[in-house]
């Protein structure tokens, strides 16, 4: 008669041999571990690229809109003072704002970002050499003696294209306000779900890391639980009717 299989009783026989069992849940710890830092990963790049958007284009938009208008208002500011005092001071302060009102409207050009914007401040700065144009001829004839038409056009023509500018920078500056708050919300946004997702994706890989460190260790000690209970190396449990002498 064949002798019985003592590893029968063990539910031994159908189970994949134990060394494939334990790296099988090592390495499912491991792929979710290396899953972890992937979304992590992907969540630093994606707030990577919402900081950028706002640094490298919202951020010096704004800035450069709000230095071309705060130029322009200088020049506008100088003129009336030239107008009404006949003091030179003030074509001087004048002149030496116009390249540095250039200069912030092509900076507010490089950082622009979609058409809109292309298209607002290229409108305030053409409508800005159109009014720069007659307020020089408003100086010329007010310097050679023509002051009642220069105060004329200044107050005419000169007032309406100021005016026209005026508005097209309105228009540049609020969409750059607006474009900023979206940025700013976009990241503030991306930054809290960033930290949700990830507290999310590590509790989870906590709480399956545990139960897989369990699940291996009970695949590691039970047979060897079960053997040695089996060849009378652990003290079998009393039973009923059964009585230490």
């Amino acid at each position: 008669m064949a002798e019985p299989n003592v590893l029968q009783p063990l539910g031994l026989r159908s189970r994949l041999p134990l060394g494939v069992q334990v790296a099988a849940g090592i390495g499912g710890l491991l792929c979710l571990i290396a899953l972890t830092v992937a979304v992590a990963m992907l969540l630093v790049l994606g707030l990577r690229s919402d900081q950028a958007q706002l640094q490298d284009h919202s951020v010096p938009y704004a800035s450069a809109v709000a230095a071309a208008a705060l130029g322009a208002k200088g020049i506008a500011n100088d003129e009336r003072g030239y107008l009404m005092t006949s003091d030179r001071q003030f074509v001087v302060q004048l002149e030496s704002s116009i390249p540095k009102t250039r200069v912030a409207f092509a900076a507010a050009w490089v950082a622009a970002d979609g058409h809109a914007q292309r298209s607002a401040i290229a409108g305030a700065r053409s409508g800005f050499e159109r009014w720069i144009a007659v307020v020089r001829r408003e100086i010329a004839r007010y310097a050679a003696g023509d002051t009642e038409d220069a105060v004329a056009v200044a107050m005419g023509s000169g007032r309406a294209m100021r005016k026209s500018y005026e508005d097209s920078l309105a228009r540049a500056q609020a969409l750059a306000d607006n474009a900023l708050r979206s940025d700013q919300d976009s990241v503030a946004s991306a930054s809290s779900r960033s930290v949700t997702i990830l507290l999310a994706c590590l509790l989870a890989a906590l709480v399956i890391g545990i139960g897989v460190a369990l699940w291996v260790m009970r695949t590691i000690l039970g047979p060897v639980y079960a053997l040695l209970r089996l060849f009378g190396d652990l003290p079998q449990s009393s039973t009923p009717g059964h009585e230490a002498r």
